[in-house]
């Protein structure tokens, strides 16, 4: 972006012609035939794009369930024995216990939880610029009322934002549950006393069971979800302005300029759309038909407010003119801002005056002067 700069003191002498160039200080012995105009220098910035972190890294845990084997075991239900003639063996019942399904831990995953929370980002630093204020009153000079303007150094404070970001409240963990197992009672017989007398083999009774074992408990697996972002647009001080630059001017600069039907709301330097169009159609049209003329965008405020205020407010009604001209295509080198403040009104409605507001209105005006 090209800088703009907004004069408003004018040390001039006789000349026609304009030079694009800056000078830190007026020379010590300059051409007669040479105007000069003094230019504050605003303060330059760059746009950057910064990323926070709108949400951290975190990690999501899967269980895997547990896993089984199916085995065949053989179970003797009633041992080999003996029967007597005489007196036969006595038994007695017992039962054993048998797992069919074996108990595990059942595990659960707890998500990771998250909080609100702020991260303050300074999106403009603090800033200051040198601004008009009044007149030295020893001034010898009376016939213009900008000639020794005392400078104030006005300073803005920094811009910062709140972004809304999240913090980890409690990572993702497993919670434990035993699951019971299921199993089986099976009934066996136990010898108590054997037979007598006669003996009789009796063979043993067995059972064949199937029944899972477990191979491998239930597991967990982590998986690791990115953070994420947002991009905030901030604005980095490159140049410190305030300084004090000159430039060559015209010296034929008329008395009096073009007044167009340019008004401004109370307090405001915006331009409408109707203000566009008319700039267009008489001072753009004119520029680009004419490219060896020069324009001075004088803007002026009514009399409500303090000197001061004024004199910035007027500044930016016409520097925003001159940001519009520029958006056109007319190089900056070929406008000249000057702020007039309340110094210029066009009827009575000074300080303590009764006026209409159209009366008012009348006065926050902007001025074109064509050479």
């Amino acid at each position: 972006m090209k800088n703009l700069y907004l004069c408003f003191v004018f040390a001039c002498s006789r000349s026609t012609l304009l030079a694009q160039e800056y000078y830190e200080t007026l020379p010590e012995n300059p051409d007669h035939n040479v105007c000069y105009a003094k230019c504050v220098v605003p303060d330059e910035f760059k746009e950057e794009v910064i990323r926070v972190m709108t949400k951290p890294e975190y990690t999501v845990l899967e269980i895997l369930p547990a896993q089984y084997k199916t085995e065949t075991e053989e179970i003797i239900t009633k041992p080999a024995s003996i029967i007597y003639t005489n007196v036969p063996a006595v038994y007695r019942t017992v039962y054993d216990t048998l797992w069919i399904v074996e108990p595990y831990h059942k595990l659960t995953t707890i998500p990771t939880s998250f909080s609100d929370d702020y991260e303050t980002v300074e999106i403009r630093p603090k800033t200051g610029v040198w601004i008009a204020g009044e007149k030295d009153p020893d001034c010898p000079s009376i016939d213009n009322p900008d000639d020794c303007r005392i400078f104030h150094y006005i300073e803005n404070q920094a811009i910062t934002r709140d972004v809304p970001v999240k913090k980890v409240l409690q990572k993702s963990h497993t919670s434990s549950e035993m699951i019971a197992g299921k199993f089986q009672l099976v009934a066996r017989q136990v010898e108590v006393s054997p037979a007598t007398t006669k003996q009789e083999e009796i063979p043993a009774e067995k059972k064949a069971i199937d029944r899972k074992v477990l191979v491998k408990d239930e597991t967990t697996t982590e998986k690791t979800i990115a953070a994420e972002y947002t991009e905030v647009l901030r604005k980095v001080l490159v140049k410190k302005g305030g300084m004090t630059a000159w430039r060559k001017v015209p010296c034929d600069i008329p008395e009096s300029g073009i007044i167009l039907p340019i008004h401004y709301a109370l307090g405001s330097a915006a331009l409408t759309t109707e203000s566009q169009r008319i700039i267009d159609r008489h001072i753009l049209s004119l520029m680009l038909n004419d490219q060896t003329t020069t324009v001075e965008i004088g803007s002026h405020t009514d009399s409500r407010g303090s000197e001061e205020s004024n004199l910035r407010l007027s500044e930016r009604r016409a520097k925003s003119v001159v940001d519009y001209l520029v958006s056109k295509g007319i190089s900056p080198e070929r406008l000249i801002a000057v702020g007039y403040g309340e110094s210029k009104l066009l009827n009575n409605c000074n300080d303590g005056s009764d006026c209409s507001e159209a009366s008012h209105q009348e006065n926050r005006r902007t001025e074109f002067k064509v050479f």
